[in-house]
């Protein structure tokens, strides 16, 4: 059966598209939930963490890694893109999350008897 538009009923549905950001430290791609968000309030209200990825403002990603937020927080990566100075509680934020997160990944060696 042909649906308008030149649609057969049996095609199958495409893959939804993954947004894909750049983190600001190391500059590689990944999916838009596999990235902290860092943004700038509107009116200059200062600066939060979005981990739900919604809320208004300018964004910027980073990698959830103690590498990636080091060096974002210390070449002032994130004051860039965001065009703002980053306050100590969110640094101070910004960093439990990724050692919460790198500890969450590493995985524990199995012993064998």
């Amino acid at each position: 059966m042909v649906k308008p538009g030149g649609r057969t009923t049996t095609e199958a549905k495409q893959p939804r598209r993954v947004p894909l950001r750049t983190c600001v430290a190391c500059r590689s791609t990944s999916g838009k939930r596999a990235l902290v968000r860092v943004i700038r309030l509107p009116d200059g209200a200062g600066v939060a963490l979005d981990p739900s990825g919604k809320r208004a403002g300018r964004g910027a990603y980073v990698c959830p890694t103690d590498a990636c937020v080091a060096l974002a927080l210390k070449q002032k990566k994130l004051e860039r893109s965001l065009k703002t100075p980053i306050p100590d509680t969110v640094a101070d934020a910004l960093r439990a999350l990724a050692s919460a997160g790198a500890a969450a990944t590493e995985t524990e060696p199995v012993k064998s008897d």
